[in-house]
């Protein structure tokens, strides 16, 4: 696998660089975490090991135990000493939580907290590493390495305000906040995206290569190489639809369905995962609902709720690989001359009635603009559906105040298995004809 910042520019990389030299080293796995992991991990050890090697260093004792008895642990009793806080917590958890309390001291001290492009960060790390660990335990990858990337899956928040500004980072965090959105935000302005920085500074960190990989890879641009960048995927997804933000629902799907889990599981994921989270969310839409919702944005036009261009394309390519049929393209005649005369309302409502009669014949999907397809399983009847559509465009719209036309092209294909892109560029032939032919008229390819 290649190291996966190989493809930052190198005066890119140089100036990320020296920001992450001014933040200084990442101490999440200094001798005393990686002592605690090892003892926490390993059921031969004793709890007095343990609780001594937490003691070694002061401040990583103080966060814990400051951190096992925060809202986050959910635990009912408050805990006085280490030994009472390994005890409550389990000796398990402890070396998880160890390491937790320490990457949030380690947000919170580093340079320019308090900033939008910052946020919460710490919380949000937390909240994602523990859903990363559960989505890990069920998808069956490594729980351990998921829940380190969960942790530090936003690391380069901390590093991008320090080698680009304050100033220049926060103004893109306070358009675009969060989610795949801030990380193309942060892309066109500054040349690289939070997930990449992050990711360099891990891997100058010597962190393993897989954590690495999910962390730059957290809101896609390719597909990772292990389950542990598919659970922290689906972690920041589905925090974010937790606390009331946008996911990428396509990412989502994508990461569940590599899991071998599904979108019905992660009501239960999150309430094992964060249980004091989900219990302040009480009464609000279910996860399961929100996922549906984002299913429908992904998958349908907001104007006109036929099919957006990719979910018919898949879907007329399944439709074709069975049964065949009729590809037909339609465009509407001078539409920029409704916009102009008639003003964009009225051009919007064209476009929804159009696409209603078009529904009625076919599997309809909207391309762009004011291009649409149907796709007509029945093939020896689609010359009639075609022109049943002019037909009832033309009683739609009389001309009386508002004169609207379409333009039709079709290609047909007889048997199973014909190629969608053949079909669409034959359609489209077929239509630039209609349309030079007078348009308000249908032709036929071949």
């Amino acid at each position: 696998m290649d190291p996966p910042t190989s493809g930052i520019a190198v005066p890119l990389a140089s100036r990320l660089d020296d920001g992450i030299a001014r933040i200084g080293p990442l101490s999440v796995l200094d001798q005393t975490i990686v002592r605690v992991l090892a003892l926490s991990d390993d059921p031969e050890s004793s709890t007095h090991e343990l609780v001594d090697a937490l003691q070694a260093d002061a401040n990583i004792a103080a966060n814990l135990l400051r951190f096992a008895n925060s809202a986050h642990s959910s635990s009912p009793v408050r805990a006085g000493t280490l030994h009472q806080a390994v005890t409550l917590i389990g000796r398990r958890a402890v070396g998880r939580m160890a390491l937790e309390s320490e990457v949030c001291a380690f947000f919170e001290r580093a340079p320019g907290g308090g900033g939008a492009a910052r946020g919460q960060l710490h919380v949000h790390a937390s909240q994602v590493a523990a859903c990363a660990a559960e989505l890990a335990r069920r998808g069956g990858a490594d729980v351990a390495a998921a829940h380190l990337a969960g942790l530090l899956h936003d690391l380069g928040k901390v590093v991008l305000p320090v080698a680009f500004g304050e100033e220049a980072v926060d103004a893109i965090a306070a358009v675009t906040p969060a989610g795949p959105a801030r990380a193309v935000a942060e892309r066109e302005a500054l040349g690289v995206d939070h997930a990449a920085a992050g990711a360099r500074f891990a891997q100058l960190a010597g962190v393993d290569v897989e954590v690495v990989e999910a962390i730059a890879l957290h809101h896609g641009g390719a597909e990772p190489s292990s389950r542990v960048g598919f659970a922290v995927q689906a972690a920041d997804a589905t925090v974010a639809l937790l606390n009331g933000h946008p996911a990428d629902h396509e990412l989502l799907e994508g990461a569940l369905d590599a899991l071998g889990l599904d979108a019905g599981q992660l009501e239960a994921i999150a309430a094992a995962a964060m249980p004091a989270s989900v219990a302040r969310q009480e009464g609000t839409v279910r996860l399961a609902d929100q996922v549906a919702r984002l299913e429908r944005e992904a998958r349908t036009d907001d104007l006109t709720d036929l099919a957006n261009r990719r979910h018919w394309s898949l879907a007329a390519r399944r439709q074709l690989g069975e049964h065949g049929g009729m590809v037909l393209i339609c465009d509407v005649d001078h539409f920029k001359r409704v916009n102009d005369l008639h003003g964009h309302h009225t051009g919007d409502f064209v476009l929804v009635e159009i696409a209603r009669i078009l529904a009625r014949r076919g599997l309809a999907g909207r391309l762009g603009g004011d291009e649409f397809a149907v796709l007509i399983a029945d093939a020896e009847r689609g010359a009639a559906a075609a022109q049943g559509i002019l037909d009832d465009v033309a009683a739609a719209f009389p001309g009386e105040r508002l004169s609207v036309s379409v333009s039709l092209g079709t290609a047909t294909a007889t048997t199973a298995g014909a190629d969608l892109g053949d079909l669409l560029r034959s359609a489209d032939e077929a239509l630039y004809a209609a349309k030079h032919a007078g348009r308000g008229t249908v032709r036929h390819a071949g």
